[in-house]
């Protein structure tokens, strides 16, 4: 039988279990988070779970193999002098956004190696496909594809002998059997991401099982919408291109610990932000904690620190501005380039951007920095959000009000600020009681248990050694700063597979 597990059998490829079947192939790397083709796009793709990074790759004036999509550097850096005609050395001095700049093929090839990821290597001109198959001989790197649009260079690969695994990508309107009739190739990629609102209804039975008889196996195009990756991964494919590679690997609630996410996910995107948010809820993790503050005109803001410099180009409060004001500033340019333009969201956007996410359960944890209760809680009946919802300030006050106005709504009590279960319960009944790692007695979770209560740990670790021991606790949420992280140990075997 061909297909997925026949292919990584037949190259002995055993960087994967068969369960991480379909593989997440980062297209071009995080492209989507990160630079595209560039080292630092690799390392976020690895981060995010990817087991393989597609590149591509041509050569430069001087022979060497550089990693460069476009024939020039026009698009990414406004440099429109040809790849073919500059050294490697002339052209890393082209600097790309985020201060990154155009690797050469070893050098990712290294960056492979030491990550453990496959790659999935696009040829751009015909003379790099001998030059990157000599380069693979010459460092030994086993676990590489080689793929092209032209199949007649494929097929000359493949009658010159060349032992990698090797691929065809093919355009829609194109049909793969013929293109894998003409190289004989490994795997039939297929380019079918424009091919309508539901590209994954064209890989049929009848199509795997002909692409199956030549003795290839399929992969699938990149994909960015949620619901074609979902379906796309209920397929025999060996991967899917992805420029967000994090949507791949979905939170599968293999263990009953609720991930919140603090800030969202702030090692991706600028803390406090939709996209910050929309990165969480995409992988289907639970919660997004934002923190909460009142702007000159009254309106609920999404900003952690009272003043606008750490994560805006504006200066001085954040109550000394009105929304309109707040809206012109740029929250995202001090995180990366790719961020350049993003804004501070409202609490009511961030409110609707969970209700209406297609995954259900996608909630918010308010922390109250500076705004009214009252305020608060007109915005989460207004977007009908109260079940998935729960908060936390440090106006105990203002949390005694919000009980006093709903016995249902959920409130997070600290232990550390009380020294007990039993006075954090008690003073406004809160429902959630939080285990600071660095203060609190994690093994006092159980009585949190014997009590009814929920336990939220919190940790801003990014450790992966210690994110795997907070499993024997088994409490009901945890807050972290790499929520991401904890998904891949919990869902994947992220540290089992040596990937951590």
């Amino acid at each position: 039988m061909n297909g997925p597990q026949a292919f990584l059998d037949r190259f002995g490829w055993t960087l994967w279990p068969q369960n991480a079947l379909p593989v997440a192939i980062a297209h071009r790397g995080a492209s989507d988070h990160a630079p595209e083709n560039t080292l630092k796009a690799f390392r976020v793709a690895h981060e995010l779970g990817a087991e393989m990074w597609e590149i591509d790759v041509q050569l430069a004036a001087c022979g060497t193999v550089v990693v460069s999509h476009d024939a020039s550097l026009g698009r990414v850096a406004g440099d429109d002098r040809p790849i073919a005609s500059a050294t490697a050395e002339a052209l890393k001095q082209t600097l790309l956004p985020d201060g990154e700049r155009i690797p050469t093929l070893d050098e990712t090839i290294a960056l492979a190696e030491e990550t453990g990821t496959a790659l999935y290597i696009e040829l751009k001109d015909a003379e790099s496909g001998p030059a990157t198959w000599n380069l693979l001989k010459a460092t030994g790197f086993k676990h590489a594809v080689i793929g092209a649009f032209d199949a007649g260079w494929i097929a000359d690969l493949r009658n010159a002998g060349c032992q990698w695994p090797l691929a065809v990508l093919v355009p829609r309107d194109e049909d793969p059997l013929a293109y894998a009739h003409q190289a004989k190739p490994d795997i039939v990629h297929l380019c079918w991401e424009k091919a309508g609102d539901r590209p994954d209804a064209l890989i049929t039975e009848e199509l795997i099982t002909a692409v199956h008889d030549t003795g290839a196996t399929l992969v699938a195009w990149h994909e960015e919408r949620l619901n074609v990756a979902e379906a796309l991964q209920t397929k025999p494919l060996l991967g899917i291109c992805t420029n967000r590679p994090e949507i791949l690997k979905p939170a599968k609630l293999t263990h009953p610990i609720a991930l919140v996410c603090h800030r969202g996910a702030n090692a991706f995107a600028p803390e406090n932000t939709l996209e910050a948010a929309r990165f969480c809820f995409d992988q289907r993790l639970d919660y997004v904690e934002l923190d909460v503050r009142t702007s000159k005109d009254g309106e609920l803001v999404v900003m952690h620190d009272a003043t606008l410099e750490r994560t805006t180009n504006g200066t001085g409060l954040v109550t000394d501005y009105t929304l309109a004001e707040l809206r012109e500033m740029d929250a995202g340019s001090w995180f990366s380039d790719t961020c350049k333009g993003t804004k501070i969201p409202t609490l009511r956007e961030m409110l609707t951007l969970a209700r209406d996410h297609s995954y259900e359960k996608a909630g918010i944890y308010i922390e109250i920095k500076y705004a009214s209760p009252r305020a608060i809680l007109d915005e989460i009946e207004a977007t009908g959000m109260h079940d998935r919802v729960f908060l936390w300030g440090a106006d105990i006050d203002a949390l005694e009000w919000l009980r006093a106005r709903s016995k249902s709504l959920q409130l997070m009590a600290p232990l550390w600020l009380y020294g007990s279960v039993e006075e954090a319960h008690k003073h406004y009944r809160a429902q959630i009681i939080e285990f600071d790692v660095t203060r609190d007695d994690l093994n006092e979770i159980a009585t949190c248990n014997a009590m009814g209560l929920k336990t939220m740990i919190y940790s801003q670790t990014h450790d992966w050694d210690e994110l795997a021991s907070y499993f024997k606790y088994r409490p009901d949420l945890a807050n972290l700063d790499r929520p991401d992280r904890f998904k891949l140990l919990a869902d994947y075997n992220w540290l089992e597979r040596g990937q951590a």
